[in-house]
């Protein structure tokens, strides 16, 4: 069973890592980034940070696009399960976060 995000090695040296962070609060900045991304795939609609996937139309196809971006993006992997629980740009932003090597 998966458990929260995976990180993506950049360089593409082994398998990714799973992450066992605390929770965190995400920057405001990256939720609007997210926010954004979201809207990207939503035809261009204006997203909220707190603003819900579903109620805002998504569906799993969208959910899947989104999650790949944000693997290519922000070297995370989110699982379908996490995502669609997550629910909201800021809570994905928190999974992103968590998900990030520490230095």
């Amino acid at each position: 069973m998966e458990l929260g995000p995976r990180v993506h090695q950049q360089d593409g040296q082994g398998e990714a890592s799973e992450q066992q962070a605390a929770p965190s609060d995400a920057p405001v900045s990256l939720a609007h980034e997210i926010s954004a991304l979201w809207g990207e795939y939503l035809d261009g609609r204006e997203v909220g940070a707190d603003d819900d996937f579903f109620a805002l139309g998504g569906n799993s196809l969208i959910g899947i696009k989104i999650i790949d971006r944000v693997c290519r993006d922000y070297g995370v992997e989110l699982s379908v399960r996490d995502f669609y629980v997550a629910q909201t740009p800021a809570r994905v932003a928190e999974l992103i976060v968590q998900g990030r090597p520490r230095t």
